[in-house]
Parts: structure tokens; sequence; C-alpha cells
């Protein structure tokens, strides 16, 4: 019997600022997505999730080449 993939879920908030949209998934700390409508905005904030998650597993055995300290 096959078993059905689990899928994460997660919180997001949507704000509306500058004339677009602005996603933030509450879970996954400086993760953002932008759209010109609250739903464009949710759908790239799928995309910005799987980024997300790639990127911290792609890192998550991998030494850091350089620390820096800088301004904004």
């Amino acid at each position: 019997m096959a078993h059905a993939a689990t899928t994460s879920r997660y919180r997001i908030t949507i704000h509306r600022a500058s004339g677009c949209y602005f996603a933030r998934v509450i879970d996954l700390p400086g993760c953002f997505s932008r759209g010109a409508t609250e739903v464009e905005a949710v759908e790239n904030a799928r995309s910005a999730i799987r980024a997300y998650l790639w990127v911290a597993h792609a890192l998550s055995d991998a030494t850091a080449t350089v620390q820096l300290e800088i301004s904004a």
C-alpha cells in the first residue's frame, strides 16, 4: 500500500505596502516574498519556502569560508 507524502505547512502573514503585497513566512526567519496581489504573494511564498529550505539543507553540513560583519 502506498503512503501519501506528507507536506509541511508554514504560517504566513500578508502585508500591503508600497503598492504591492508582501508575504512573511512566520516559521522561517528572513523568508519573504512579494506579489502584485495577495494570491501572487502567497504563490511566490511557496517558491520562497522551497528556496529557503534548499539553501538551509545545502548549508547544514557546510563550513563557512568567511564570516563578516557589515552595515546596511
